[in-house]
């Protein structure tokens, strides 16, 4: 029998404008290439990376009662994802990023956050009805809804993996208590230690610091082309990532975030999640989009074999 996990986080839609310069101070820029509207969000870009993993998964956001809300839900079941605890927001519409995509790059990007910013301790109460044996969300998650699932984890006993995405500087993470797992890229890494991850002396340093803000069984730091550093308050190693050539970041953190916890569920193995999860964000960092780039479960199989 497969475990099942509850990922907490947001799910809105992305709009794509290709424009030949990001307007400021006033300007007009005038696009005239058609526009696209993409499934996206940091909950559904993970909840679908361990879905195409094989995880049974379940997804706690809130979305609009509105087309955009309705055509996210569909996109959701396609994928395998449990889209029942999903709660719909009568008031607010649902949440929309407007991305304005430049020649070579992204030029800036706009973001109404709408029903994604009402999820609420009743929401969580209701999804933790799905029984799941992990909870994983992010630091953009509401801090009361944030405690109320690593305090669920705790009472049931069942692994907390906190993705640092969304950390600042003054954010409290020592009432986070239980058996806690921490996802963390570089920026989030200085930001939550005041550590640069620049050396392999810097990495322990700076993952001693994060367990002394926060009761941690495991950090793994997550280094992008350079691979991830996983830290368990005793013995430390750095894992290679695969080479393969980047070309779009956009769902890749949240494709190792996902790919991580699927595999972590089926052997309780963080070393062997960790590699696994680097697999697949570097698959994904190599293909261009969000949802499109992320692989499933026989890709990474066949990358990790090689």
């Amino acid at each position: 029998m497969k475990r099942n996990m509850l990922v907490i986080g947001c799910a809105n839609m992305d709009v794509l404008l290709n424009v030949p310069f990001a307007p400021n101070e006033g300007r007009v820029a005038v696009s005239r290439e058609k526009y696209s509207f993409t499934p996206g969000g940091n909950g559904a870009y993970t909840a679908v990376a361990a879905a195409r993993s094989e995880a049974e998964v379940v997804l706690c956001a809130r979305v609009g009662d509105d087309e955009q809300g309705a055509r996210l839900l569909r996109y959701l079941k396609d994928e395998n994802v449990n889209t029942g605890y999903i709660a719909i927001d009568p008031v607010n519409q649902t949440g929309l990023e407007v991305y304005l995509l430049e020649q070579y790059g992204l030029g800036g990007k706009v973001i109404y956050k709408g029903a994604s910013s009402k999820l609420n301790c009743a929401n969580l109460e209701a999804a933790l009805g799905c029984a799941p044996d992990l909870i994983v969300t992010d630091l953009n998650t509401d801090p009361e809804v944030l405690s109320a699932a690593a305090s669920a984890c705790r009472a049931r006993e069942i692994p907390f993996v906190l993705d640092a995405t969304g950390a600042y500087e003054n954010v409290r993470l020592s009432g986070l208590r239980g058996d806690n797992i921490m996802i963390v890229g570089d920026k989030e890494f200085e930001i939550l230690t005041g550590v640069k991850a620049d050396s392999t002396e810097n990495y322990l340093r700076g993952c001693i610091a994060l367990c002394d803000r926060m009761p941690l069984r495991f950090v793994v730091l997550k280094l992008g082309r350079k691979g991830a550093y996983i830290y368990d308050g005793k013995y430390c190693e750095l894992l290679m990532a695969p080479s393969l050539q980047t070309v779009d970041i956009t769902a890749e953190h949240q494709t190792f975030v996902g790919a991580f916890c699927a595999d972590f569920l089926r052997n309780y193995d963080v070393r062997s999640a960790a590699e696994y999860a680097l697999s697949a964000s570097v698959i994904s960092a190599s293909r261009v989009g969000g949802f499109a780039s992320i692989p499933n479960s026989a890709e990474i199989g066949d990358l990790l074999d090689t």
